[in-house]
């Protein structure tokens, strides 16, 4: 079969729509561009989001808060130069600041200016806006203290507000000297709205006031941060009862309120939530107890508040009494010593025969105490390799069933110590002696 080829044929394209709306289009564009490039006419097109640009001050003056200011202008030649100026092509500056020779407000006038390589255009018209009003300071910048202005409302009851602490305790500003300079307070604030029941932390806002109170404007200062974290503590009110804290104690020795008072006998605190069930006594600082007799029975001494906790009563002592006319004394001599903590190449002995000794507690208890319910404790761990003679304290142990009982002043026994190989060498040499 003979197939026949199809010939190209210019004609038929004008039969095609598409083809005849296309080319339509091109030569209209093409016969606007002839006309528009060789005609004399002059066409006016407005430039849009010009940046400001204003020119560097002396003595170290600067222009504040101008970098976001924007103008316009109208230009006016051939519609093609025209039409591809854009904002980049032109910038706008004051037309003259010989004037700002010192802080403060001033009116600058602005005029326009060519920047870019389409120069072939006229201004048709003065900048909108025409003039503009800046702020002219030199630039400062300080460390403020933040203060609290958290505004917690009410607290549950049985709850206690402490101090609010901040994540960081100081905040920079800068910005004009003049405002910066006026600044006295970096507040950090929040309003709660509703009652606080346990800890709670918060981003609060910080404000700056200047000396009066007032409110300083950051239209020309600012700080590094606007808001802080603030955590506001809500602590558990609760009643603890205050126990002596005792040195030189046997350790049979129990506080009894019926023979040591302690006024006040308790205080307040805030407790924490994690230390409410630590926190049921607190101590006071120490009390040594072997210079406690019938006379020697009162003492005024702090109290130890724990880390954390506030005292609401703000009682920092407490007047403790060894009741005299419930107590008595009794003398006591001992024979038997107990040696602790001699060294192994060591021997020691107790030279000291017998020691009499002051015991003072509850009347009652101390009626009944033997010497058999007494140890005296002789540590020698300070005297390490030592040999000779020594005096050295003995601890005196009471039994445990004289809780209210303990020892009145300090006591030394004498104690020989020697060498154990010496004596060893010593003894062979006698041996040897006695063979030959």
């Amino acid at each position: 079969m003979k197939v026949t080829k199809s010939k190209f044929s210019l004609s038929r394209l004008f039969y095609n729509d598409k083809f005849v709306m296309v080319f339509s289009i091109l030569v209209a564009f093409v016969l606007w561009f002839m006309i528009s490039a060789n005609s004399q006419e002059t066409t006016v097109f407005t430039v849009t989001d010009i940046p400001i640009s204003l020119p560097d001050l002396g003595n170290d003056l600067v222009f504040f808060n101008t970098d976001d200011l924007k103008a316009e202008v109208k230009i006016s030649g051939n519609a093609l130069v025209v039409a591809g100026v854009t904002n980049s092509d032109v910038y706008i500056t004051a037309s003259d600041t010989s004037s700002v020779t010192s802080p403060g407000k001033y009116k600058l006038n602005l005029v326009p200016k060519k920047s870019g390589l389409k120069t072939d255009y006229t201004f048709e018209s003065t900048v909108t806006p025409s003039s503009i009003e800046v702020y002219v300071d030199r630039y400062a910048e300080k460390e403020i203290n933040i203060t609290d202005r958290v505004d917690v409302g009410s607290v549950a009851e049985g709850k206690y507000i402490s101090t609010t602490t901040f994540a960081q305790q100081t905040v920079k500003v800068s910005g004009a000297e003049s405002y910066v300079n006026s600044i006295s307070e970096a507040a950090a604030e929040y309003k709660f709205s509703e009652t606080l029941t346990r800890t709670t932390t918060v981003e609060a806002s910080i404000v700056l006031y200047d000396v009066n109170g007032k409110e300083v404007s950051p239209e020309y200062v600012h700080a590094e941060k606007t808001s802080v974290t603030a955590t506001i503590p809500v602590l558990n009110i609760k009643t603890v009862d205050i126990i002596p804290t005792v040195t030189n104690a046997p350790g049979s020795f129990a506080f009894d309120s019926n023979y040591i008072t302690v006024a006040p006998a308790a205080i307040r605190l805030a407790v924490p939530d994690d230390a409410e069930d630590l926190t049921d006594t607190i101590g006071t600082d120490p009390i040594d107890l072997s210079a406690v007799d019938l006379k020697n029975n009162k003492y005024t001494v702090d109290l130890q508040i724990p880390s954390g906790c506030k005292n609401l009563d703000q009682v920092t002592k407490a007047d403790v009494t060894f009741e005299a006319d419930k107590m008595s004394t009794k003398r006591i001599t001992l024979s038997s010593f107990t040696l602790v903590n001699v060294a192994q190449d060591r021997k020691a002995t107790v030279s000291t025969k017998s020691l009499d000794i002051t015991l003072v507690g509850a009347k009652e208890q101390i009626s009944s105490i033997t010497s058999a319910n007494i140890t005296a404790v002789v540590d020698m761990a300070s005297k390490g390799s030592f040999t000779g003679i020594a005096e050295v304290p003995v601890s005196i142990s009471i039994n445990s069933k004289f809780p209210m009982c303990w020892s009145y002043g300090t006591y030394l026994v004498d104690v020989s110590v020697t060498d154990k190989n010496a004596v060893q060498a010593s003894s062979a040499e006698s041996s040897a002696e006695s063979s030959e």
